[in-house]
């Protein structure tokens, strides 16, 4: 089986007020893949090799990247050059939609921390399982890929879609006006 298509990852978080909100995720590029490869294999191979997989990976994979930055070079600056640059881009490219004045908004996952949209327990959860989406995702065989994926994102409430961001905010439902404080609905909107 050769699966074509882009795998993004998409992960519901629920605020503190009880509105869900969606992480969206996609995975680096080659680029990124070329500069972090050997850390990106070592926490590849350190989670199979606790035995950790789909099931309890996305909860540490994470502090394991950190863990194998900083073995890898005792003076911080391989774990710090981790933290700026592949978490960062982790970061960058993935996006937050949350309810907006006239429907679902798109922000950067960073803003969404910074707001207070989601709170630093949920971002904690969130950085982890993108960690193990970004592994996952640079490693396994894109044979294998979806079904690792998919297995994770059901212990998440999360799913693997092949949709944009911009694409997965149009399948969202249509939000009410008890959802957004009385704005109307956009008409753009497409029901799921």
């Amino acid at each position: 089986m050769r699966i074509d298509r882009k795998l993004n990852f998409v992960i519901p978080v629920e605020t503190g007020d009880g509105t869900e909100v969606y992480v969206h995720a996609t995975p680096i590029g080659a680029e990124v893949f070329r500069r972090y490869h050997l850390v990106i294999a070592k926490t590849f191979a350190m989670i199979h090799q606790e035995g950790l997989g789909a099931i309890a990976a996305p909860r540490v994979a994470a502090e394991m990247l950190r863990e194998v930055a900083r073995s890898m070079d005792e003076t911080g600056a391989r774990l710090a050059d981790v933290e700026q640059g592949l978490l960062a881009e982790v970061s960058r490219l993935s996006n937050v939609l949350r309810p907006g004045p006239s429907g679902w908004e798109m922000v950067p996952l960073s803003e969404a921390i910074k707001d207070g949209t989601i709170s630093p327990e949920d971002a904690n959860e969130v950085e982890n399982a993108l960690a193990f989406f970004t592994v996952s995702s640079a490693m396994h065989r894109r044979a294998v890929l979806e079904p690792v994926l998919r297995g994770a994102a059901m212990l998440w409430g999360g799913r693997v879609e092949s949709l944009s961001c911009a694409e997965f905010s149009r399948s969202l439902p249509t939000l009410t006006a008890t959802e957004r404080s009385g704005a109307t609905a956009p008409t753009s909107s497409v029901p799921s």
